[in-house]
């Protein structure tokens, strides 16, 4: 990914970069500006006595997301807007296609390969990663 200064950065110029095929993380966090994820990572967090990292990705048509990796936690996958089509790697052997339509929540246990591409005819794609701490 292009780290991308916001401060720098003018909305205009960021939705060009989006539609021409970009892909940006945002962290969630409270020095990071509004973001209505906030209570949701609070929530988690006072549920599961751990802190939680919650990364929302933003990409353009055809934009990969993510590349195929592996997370050292579990994650949850919330996709938000847009359709998203996923590979997932089952049981280190045979890899799964899923599309991901907003609503949809995506579980992926740790070391388990996966990647993330904008779907065929959407513009831009929005989903949120929600990284689980060892329980």
């Amino acid at each position: 990914f292009d780290y991308l200064n916001k401060t720098e950065m003018s909305f205009d110029d960021f939705s060009d970069y989006i539609i021409g095929g970009g892909s940006a993380v945002i962290p969630v966090d409270k020095g990071n500006g509004d973001s209505a994820l906030i209570p949701l990572k609070e929530s988690i967090e006072m549920s599961l006595s751990r802190e939680v990292g919650i990364n929302v990705y933003h990409s353009g048509p055809s934009a990969v997301a993510l590349n195929r990796h592996y997370d050292s936690y579990d994650v949850l996958v919330l996709q938000i807007d847009g359709e998203k089509e996923w590979e997932v790697c089952i049981d280190n052997i045979e890899w799964t296609n899923i599309t991901m339509i907003p609503g949809d929540v995506l579980y992926i246990p740790k070391g388990i390969e996966h990647a993330a591409t904008t779907a065929a005819g959407f513009d831009s794609t929005t989903h949120a990663t929600i990284g689980l701490p060892d329980l």
